[in-house]
Order: C-alpha cells, then sequence, then structure tokens
C-alpha cells in the first residue's frame, strides 16, 4: 500500500533550477506506488504571514490556506526541496511553512537540498 506524499517546492524564482529535482521525485515515489501532490508556492500566492492557519475562525481562513490545510491533514509525510538562500532557506519556503502547525505533527518529513 502506497503513501500519500507532499512535496514541498520551496522557489518562486524564474529560472528555479530545483523544480527538475521535484519532478525526479514525483516520478520516483510514483514508480513505487505513493500518491504525490507537490506544493508550489507560485500556485497558492499566500499572504504573508500575519496569521496562521489556525488562528482563524472556522471557514474563514483564506482560501489557499485551507486548500493546502486538507492537503497537509491527508498527507502521510512530507518532502521539502529547497536551495540555500543566504545561508538559510528561500523566504518563500519559509512563509509556506509557517502558516501552519499540528498539519504537520507526527509525521515523517524529508529535507532534499539542490
Amino acid at each position: 500500500m502506497g503513501l500519500n506524499l507532499t512535496v514541498i517546492f520551496g522557489s518562486v524564482r524564474t529560472e528555479r533550477r530545483g523544480v527538475r529535482a521535484v519532478r525526479f521525485l514525483e516520478r520516483a515515489f510514483a514508480e513505487r506506488g505513493h500518491q504525490v501532490t507537490t506544493i508550489d508556492p507560485i500556485e497558492y500566492r499566500l499572504p504573508l504571514l500575519d496569521k496562521m492557519y489556525k488562528e482563524y475562525p472556522e471557514s474563514a481562513a483564506p482560501e489557499p490556506l485551507a486548500r493546502l490545510a486538507a492537503v497537509y491533514r491527508g498527507s502521510d509525510a512530507f518532502v521539502i526541496v529547497t536551495g540555500e538562500y543566504n545561508h538559510s532557506m528561500p523566504p518563500a519556503l519559509m512563509n509556506l511553512l509557517d502558516h501552519f502547525l499540528e498539519e504537520y505533527f507526527w509525521k515523517p518529513s524529508a529535507i532534499v537540498c539542490y
């Protein structure tokens, strides 16, 4: 039985190279029978962190956050694909991750750096 994996990509740059690593992982996981959902911050266009998802009243969170929360709650594990920017993670990835907390609890994760 395959896992429901969520791959979180961290770059929003126009000439981002990490998307090749994301596509490689998607193929490799699918070949092993896993379901893969890729989260690309370009597609979600989240606002800068003001409130975490859990701080919104029920059904009042912005639509992209509600969609992400549903994906994250259904995930068995996470794989983060990121480059290194100024000795840290890209700001888009940090913003994407910081909107959530409980959705990650007790789920294994991995980091793929390029």
